[in-house]
């Protein structure tokens, strides 16, 4: 959740579009009737802090409810 930059109260996030693989854009909605600003913020992915664990043998691998 974003906050407004002009009340500061919660903001909802109305749409968002990845404008790249690693940037998205949301559009957001301050929640406060008298205010109801509209404004856009950027997320980006600046790092990975880990990676996940990959298995040797990524294809011996079983989905639910599969039997060897």
């Amino acid at each position: 959740m974003f906050h407004c930059p002009y009340c500061k109260q919660p903001a909802h996030t109305r749409t968002s579009r990845y404008v790249s693989e690693n940037l998205k854009q949301r559009y957001h909605q301050c929640t406060s009737l008298e205010c109801s600003a509209t404004f856009r913020t950027s997320e980006t992915l600046e790092g990975v802090i880990r990676q996940p664990a990959m298995p040797e043998n990524v294809g011996t691998l079983l989905t639910a409810g599969e039997t060897p």
